[in-house]
């Protein structure tokens, strides 16, 4: 009788041994998230009017990816000179990505400087809290 009992515990014994084996494993490699992992993904676009939108929000530590599209008859770009962050000068139609992360609280003006000098209505700010 004690050899059929056994027979008969054998394969839920085995699975549970697997099981609780797995757990082990995977409470010792558990990922957690930290603020530092999310990420932000924005789109600015720079048109006749200047950037829209010319106000942008983050949180300190996330990673900030930034899509700026000019609409506009001619070339822009985008510089955040306090983060050291900037574009390529895009053409009409042209666009780029940016990614960054922020790991200071602040504004942070950008502004499209492609003639060489701050365009006039081409200026912006990031917030970052």
């Amino acid at each position: 009788m004690t050899r059929q009992r056994l027979r008969q515990w054998r394969y839920p014994l085995i699975a549970l041994s697997l099981i609780l084996g797995l757990l082990g494993i995977h409470h010792q490699y558990r990922i957690t998230a930290s603020p530092a992992a999310v990420q932000r993904v924005q789109t600015i676009t720079i048109s006749n009017a200047g950037f829209l939108p010319n106000k942008l929000t983050a949180r300190k530590g996330e990673v900030i990816s930034l899509t700026v599209i000019n609409t506009d008859i001619r070339p822009h770009n985008l510089v955040i000179r306090d983060l050291q962050v900037s574009s390529i000068d895009l053409k009409p139609s042209q666009s780029t990505t940016l990614q960054f992360t922020v790991d200071q609280e602040g504004q942070f003006p950008f502004v499209s400087d492609t003639p060489g000098y701050p365009e006039t209505g081409y200026q912006g700010v990031l917030i970052v809290n």
